[in-house]
């Protein structure tokens, strides 16, 4: 048997309503007559009946296994809805490529010991963990940490979960489980192959620079110079005495790993530049730096971050097995979609276009999960498109 998978999405705001046409239409594209397993996003509107709408999916498609999470908007194929009522559900069968489900509680230590058991039942056959952490209740880069120090080599892809703040906060979905503060994962293997790509919401502005002095989480000099002269030298004309204007557009781009001597392009982390310090001429990070690490000031910019969005398809449409995928998955931050672009449904036009028949759904989260450089890393402002299909040279 092939693997087969179709994805389908619902705006009816009633809830069992709208899980039973979202799967229905999953099934009916796919051509399944019962899936093995399928994956749930939800907005918050739905919130209330989570749990019927997972018992809803799970009757209509048959699958024994379920993961997911709640999102601030939902993907299927060319639609994505945010805000509104919405339920996304991918649904597959495949007797090549395995999956189970898995939750784990955030705990007192907040993800590390639940990352540490999802990773030992991973174990070694996991080709690919797809993760919906609660961000209010597990600290993402600890939860990252355990996982590679369990498990070193498995690649993550996945979003953390969102659609709420404390303390009503987000949910995560395993079977009919309805849970928060916790870690929801839907392990692949198998004889499955993947390819992932990330696309980037936030592009450099100019070359990178070098950190020559800092402490902690403050940058005093860049490229031997104050770090704030630095910063309004690559402003656009006009900007570089208006920082209060670019709230919520202007962050910095550190590399995955500190060690690191250069930043390649594309292959960077965008992190909070909480505030600026004019007197000692600094600048307020989101995050530790160290003196001699590149550092890239990026601006988050709709234009740029379409062209990059249409060069990572690219990529990834040039590959050799690029019209052998079976299923897509599409994880897009929150602070993208509408917010980016000023009107809705930009990434997914583009990837249903690149990828014309290929059933992908997604979410819209806090964060994002995707591996760089042979580590898994936590991303802001991007979108993680992760391709999977069987793989080659099986019976």
């Amino acid at each position: 048997m092939a693997t087969q998978a179709g994805a389908g999405l619902s705006e009816n705001p009633d809830t069992v309503q709208a899980a039973a046409e979202a799967a229905r239409a999953a099934m009916d594209a796919g051509g399944l007559a019962r899936a093995d397993w399928a994956l749930v996003f939800a907005t918050m509107p739905h919130r209330a009946h989570f749990a019927a709408l997972l018992g809803e999916v799970q009757r209509t498609t048959g699958a024994g296994v379920l993961s997911g999470c709640s999102g601030a908007g939902v993907v299927a194929g060319d639609q994505e809805v945010e805000g509104g009522p919405a339920v996304a559900v991918l649904a597959v069968r495949s007797d090549r490529i395995t999956a189970d489900a898995h939750l784990e509680p955030a705990g007192d230590d907040q993800g590390r010991a639940g990352a540490d058991a999802l990773g030992r039942r991973a174990g070694p056959g996991a080709a690919l963990m797809i993760a919906f952490p609660d961000p209010f209740a597990i600290r993402l880069d600890a939860m990252l940490e355990a996982l590679e120090t369990t498990t070193p080599g498995l690649r993550a892809v996945g979003a953390a979960a969102a659609g709420g703040k404390p303390p009503s906060g987000t949910f995560q979905f395993c079977g009919r489980n309805v849970a928060t503060a916790s870690l929801a994962a839907l392990r692949l293997g198998g004889d499955l192959r993947h390819a992932i790509g990330i696309t980037q919401g936030c592009q450099p502005l100019g070359p990178p620079c070098r950190v020559t002095k800092a402490h902690d989480n403050v940058v005093l000099e860049l490229d031997g110079r104050p770090a704030l002269d630095v910063l309004r030298g690559r402003l656009p004309a006009g900007l570089g005495d208006s920082l209060a204007r670019l709230g919520g557009h202007l962050f910095i781009g550190l590399p995955p790993d500190r060690s690191q001597s250069a930043l390649e392009p594309g292959e960077y982390l965008v992190r909070p530049l909480f505030a600026v310090d004019p007197a000692r001429g600094a600048l307020l990070l989101g995050d530790e730096v160290r003196d001699g690490q590149p550092l890239a000031i990026v601006l988050r910019d709709a234009a740029a971050a379409r062209d990059d969005l249409k060069a990572m398809l690219g990529r990834l449409a040039g590959g050799d097995d690029a019209a052998a995928w079976d299923f897509g998955l599409y994880f897009n931050c929150a602070g993208r979609g509408a917010a980016l672009y000023g009107l809705p449904g930009v990434d997914s036009a583009y990837i249903a276009r690149q990828f014309p028949r290929l059933p992908i759904a997604g979410v819209f989260g806090n964060a994002e999960i995707a591996p760089l450089r042979g580590r898994n890393c936590l991303f802001t402002y991007t979108g993680i498109l992760a391709l999977c299909g069987e793989s080659r040279g099986g019976g």
